[in-house]
This record gives structure tokens, C-alpha cells and sequence, in this order.
């Protein structure tokens, strides 16, 4: 009896120190198999990280869903969680003043990307509507020679087509640096995103070819790339900052010019006050409508599983009954 009960009692000791060190496994083992963390800034960078690292890297946006992301600015918690990622990407050209600031702060492990740095530019038309009502912008497209100056810029470059191709290319490039291993799966991934891309952009052009109007009026300065990529007129109510307040002067300005022109349409910016567009509306007749310029979108859009190109066909069937497309 005295045998068997030390028998049970290394047993138990046993099975308890299995149970003890099993998890300290389960642990090394969850840890080995984390995937590297990339955070993005805007939406068109989160939509084509997650096309290009696919199930390889945890890719996530740092700006909530829903919020305008000119006003964003992260707070503790966030700037903790960008300085355990591998790889911050933020869009640059001025539009997160925040990130400019945390260059000093986060740590040397988490690599920094200016995408800004990749893809063409268009100059800031900033001085414009108080002094000129109806002028077409100078689309001077600049690759970054100059762009140590902040606010020089437009920086919604992401609705240039062409400009979502250099970025995904950008992006391969830079998860292949991070996970060598992977690099190839990167590959592959960036040439399917880009084909879809380059066929967007097939139906941008075929679309918007033949149009009676080929003007667009938008309460925020934000669609200028692309309306210069598909050589249509961009008018808007207020310049690059979303918060801006037009003058009444402007205002009535613009009102005449949408009767002068016969227009039904005036487009603002989804995720952001609507009033101005909504106020020219009423006094010009025409209708306000909802243009996505893909900053960010909202938690029903999400849901929807809208992306990138989903919500540029929405813009493009918008534009093509505004400005009564063949």
C-alpha cells in the first residue's frame, strides 16, 4: 500500500508538471508563428497592403474606421502600437502632420515609409477660389525632387490610378525586405492587385471619354488627381484642409457658375460636413451627391466589404450620370 501510494504521488507529479510546462510550449510556439505587424495611415494604404502581403503579415490602419483623417491624431496607446510594428507606412505630402512629429520617437526596429516618396505629385493649387472662382488647376506632376516642402503638394494621390500601382509596387518591395522568405508570395500578390488596377483604369478612360459636362464640383479639394488623370476640370468650394470655411463671396460665385453651366450635380466629400455642397445645391438647383475619395471609410462600408476598387466604380458610375457620359 505504501509502494502504491508513492506510485500515485509521482503520477500526480507527472501530470502536473506536464500541465505545468505545456503551455510555456504552446507560448514559444504562438510567438514564432506571429506574423510581423504593418501599420497604415489612410485607407487606399491599408487596401493595398492587405492585397500585396495577402495572409502573410497583419496588416492595420491606425486611423479608426468612420473618421475623417485629416483630423486624426493618435493618441498613447497608438503611438505604443506603431512603435511595436515592423513597418509604418503613412501616405505624406503633408496630409499627417502627426507622423512628421513621431520620426524623432519611435524606436529604430519599427522601419518608417514616406509613401509620398514614391508616386507622382501634383502641385498645391491652394490660392485659389477667393481670387479665382473658376480656375482650372496647373496639374504640374513633379516626382520628389522638391518635396521637402510640406504642403506643397496635393497629397490624395491615391485616386490616380496609376499612383495605387506605384504604391503596391512599393509595398512589395518593402515586405520583401522585411520577410525575405516571402518575398515571392509578394510578388505574385502585387501582379494580380496591379492588373486589377490597370483594369480600373481601362474603365476610367472608356467611361469617362465621352461626356457632355466635364466639369466637377466638389465642396473639398481632394479629387484634383482624379480629375486631372481623366482630363476633366476640377472646381472646389474650399481648398485641401476639410475644416476650411468658405466665404459667402465664394459661395455665390460658385452658384453662378453651376447655373451658368447648366450643372445638376455638386459633389462633397463623404465623411465630412456636407453643408456647403449642400447650401450650393439649393441655391443653384442642382443635387448634392456623395464622392468617395477614399481617406477612409465608414464602419457600413466595412461591413459591405467595400474596397478600393468597388467604391472607385461607385465614383466612376456618380461622375458618369453627373456629367451625362455616353
Amino acid at each position: 500500500m505504501k509502494r502504491l501510494s508513492i506510485f500515485g504521488i509521482i503520477i500526480v507529479a507527472v501530470i502536473a508538471g506536464l500541465a505545468f510546462f505545456a503551455p510555456q510550449a504552446d507560448k514559444k510556439e504562438t510567438a514564432a508563428e506571429a506574423k510581423p505587424i504593418v501599420l497604415v495611415s489612410t485607407f487606399s494604404l491599408y487596401e493595398a497592403a492587405r492585397a500585396v502581403a495577402g495572409d502573410a503579415l497583419d496588416v492595420r490602419s491606425i486611423v479608426p474606421l468612420g473618421s475623417d483623417a485629416h483630423m486624426f491624431s493618435p493618441n498613447p496607446a497608438q503611438v505604443a502600437e506603431i512603435s511595436g510594428a515592423g513597418l509604418f507606412v503613412y501616405n505624406g505630402a503633408g496630409f499627417e502632420i502627426w507622423a512628421e512629429a513621431l520620426q524623432n520617437t519611435i524606436p529604430s526596429s519599427t522601419k518608417i515609409v514616406d509613401m509620398s516618396q514614391y508616386v507622382a505629385l501634383q502641385k498645391n493649387e491652394e490660392e485659389h477660389h477667393d481670387e479665382h472662382a473658376h480656375k482650372e488647376h496647373e496639374h504640374d506632376v513633379h516626382e520628389h525632387e522638391e518635396h521637402d516642402h510640406h504642403g506643397a503638394y496635393d497629397p490624395h494621390y491615391w485616386l490616380d490610378i496609376d499612383n495605387m500601382i506605384k504604391m503596391s509596387q512599393t509595398l512589395d518591395a518593402e515586405f520583401s525586405k522585411l520577410v525575405p522568405a516571402k518575398a515571392e508570395q509578394f510578388h505574385k500578390n502585387a501582379f494580380a492587385y496591379i492588373a486589377e488596377l490597370q483594369k480600373l483604369k481601362t474603365e476610367y478612360a472608356t467611361g469617362l471619354a465621352e461626356c457632355k459636362n466635364r466639369t466637377l464640383i466638389s465642396n473639398h479639394d481632394a479629387f484634383g488627381y482624379l480629375t486631372h488623370a481623366n482630363k476633366l476640370e476640377n472646381i472646389s468650394v474650399i481648398g485641401l484642409s476639410s475644416d476650411e470655411q468658405p466665404s459667402a463671396q465664394t459661395v455665390a460665385r460658385v452658384v453662378e457658375v453651376v447655373k451658368e453651366h447648366g450643372m445638376k450635380t455638386i459633389f462633397f466629400e463623404e465623411l465630412i460636413n456636407d453643408n456647403v455642397a449642400q447650401t450650393i445645391a439649393k441655391e443653384s438647383g442642382a443635387k448634392a451627391v456623395p464622392l468617395q475619395p477614399l481617406e477612409n471609410i465608414s464602419e457600413d462600408e466595412l461591413k459591405s466589404q467595400e474596397t478600393y476598387l468597388s467604391i472607385m466604380r461607385q465614383n466612376l458610375h456618380k461622375l458618369r450620370d453627373a456629367m451625362e457620359c455616353r
